[in-house]
């Protein structure tokens, strides 16, 4: 005979098996940046500027600045938004020859990943363009991109900085 507690625990246990599946199909932040660059995407523009590429990698708050962004900067659509290049390669376009992933720490419920670019017929004037910072945070039982930064000329810079000057200087001009 089969008492409530066996029940419970048979439901426990299946419950548990059932949802295991689930975190592991989860990407971690490593596998994350790996699959931005090593060409497996079939992106058709920049990393980051189709908005359902936004939805999948970025974490919520980072896409809702984004939209806001883009909203003020492109309120028609039809030209480009608050981003205007391909932040994967702090460029415009260029091709990523190889990269290596410097360091990397993972915690709970953050995570840090810095990539050393190695890029095709480019040629930088500082080599602090050459690293993009990536940082995670956990959201929903995925990892999210929350923010990402690199260099311009060796003048640093964050994306979600970025997003946030376009969100103010344009709300200003047209106040």
């Amino acid at each position: 005979m089969i008492t409530r507690r066996d029940l419970a625990l048979s439901i426990a246990a299946i419950l548990f098996c059932a949802a295991t599946p689930l975190v592991a199909a989860t990407p971690e932040p490593l596998a994350i940046v790996h699959s931005i660059y090593d060409g497996s995407s079939k992106r058709e523009m920049a990393f980051g500027l189709d908005p359902k590429e936004r939805h999948q990698y970025f974490s919520k708050a980072t896409a809702a600045l984004w939209y806001k962004a883009d909203a003020i900067t492109n309120p028609n659509g039809d030209e480009v938004g608050a981003v205007d290049f391909d932040l994967a390669t702090n460029s415009q376009g260029a091709d990523v020859k190889s990269y290596s992933i410097v360091s990397s720490k993972i915690d709970g419920k953050a995570a840090a990943v810095t990539v050393k670019l190695v890029l095709d017929n480019w040629l930088r004037n500082s080599p602090d363009d050459d690293i993009v910072r990536y940082g995670f945070i956990r959201e929903d039982g995925s990892w999210r991109i929350d923010d990402m930064a690199s260099a311009a000329d060796g003048k640093p810079w964050t994306l979600r900085e970025l997003l946030e000057i376009n969100s103010r200087d344009r709300t200003r001009s047209k106040e």
